[in-house]
């Protein structure tokens, strides 16, 4: 690898370092302080940085919540791909997907409460929800970001797709479409967060990942292998 490459590669990482640590401050100063209440001087002084510093990885306050919501989707792919590799059998490695979403979920549940409750972010969800061209439609440039966060999200559920194909691959799985079989995933493992956000003081138990995973299995087993086989 030439000299430049490194030296690229060295900076990808220390800013890659550095855009984390700053997001995980804001995310402290949010919980503290609610999202409309958190200013970019908060999130310099709880990270120790200059406020210069902080724009150059994020341009800004309304910005945040899409740099909140990107960082947690490539976190969420990198941790999936990390499954996705393991050996083992698929429905080995499907249950520690499993595992793994409801923990990362249960992990934010504060930090979603408190921005479910704040009327800015209300607000500019609203945004999105409106339709292209009616007054209070969303920007271009927040139209591109969420259609950034969309190909996060896509990106993620087809490393979920291929623990789905090489199950059915090898025989484990039944045949089906894996597109679906991933968003009935997707379904499931939120359905069941929606359900701990809800409950509050509730927290997911200890063996939920693994209930939800024989759950899934058992709709996406190939019957026509033995139970020994399986």
């Amino acid at each position: 690898m030439r000299s430049s490459d490194l030296r690229r590669e060295r900076e990808n990482r220390r800013r890659a370092g550095y855009r984390e640590i700053i997001l995980h401050a804001a995310e402290r100063v949010i919980l503290r302080k609610g999202f409309s209440a958190a200013t970019m001087d908060d999130i310099a002084r709880e990270v120790q940085l200059s406020k210069a510093t902080i724009y150059k990885y994020v341009p800004g306050k309304g910005v945040l919540l899409f740099e909140i919501l990107s960082h947690y989707f490539d976190d969420l792919r990198d941790k999936m791909e990390a499954i996705a590799s393991e050996p083992g059998t698929a429905g080995e490695r499907l249950t520690s997907a499993i595992r793994m979403a409801l923990r990362e979920s249960e992990s934010k549940q504060s930090l979603t409460k408190v921005l479910w409750m704040d009327k800015s972010v209300l607000k500019l969800l609203r945004i999105f929800a409106a339709a292209a061209g009616k007054a209070g439609a969303a920007s271009t440039a927040d139209r591109k970001r969420l259609g950034q966060l969309l190909e996060k999200r896509k990106a993620l559920n087809s490393v979920a797709e291929r623990i789905f194909r090489d199950g059915v691959a090898s025989g484990e799985f039944r045949p089906m479409d894996t597109r679906q079989a991933v968003e009935f995933l997707e379904a499931v493992v939120e359905g069941y967060a929606h359900l701990r956000f809800w409950e509050s003081g509730h927290p997911a138990s200890a063996d939920a990942g693994d209930e939800l995973a024989r759950f899934v299995l058992a709709g996406v087993r190939n019957p026509e292998r033995t139970e020994k086989e399986n």
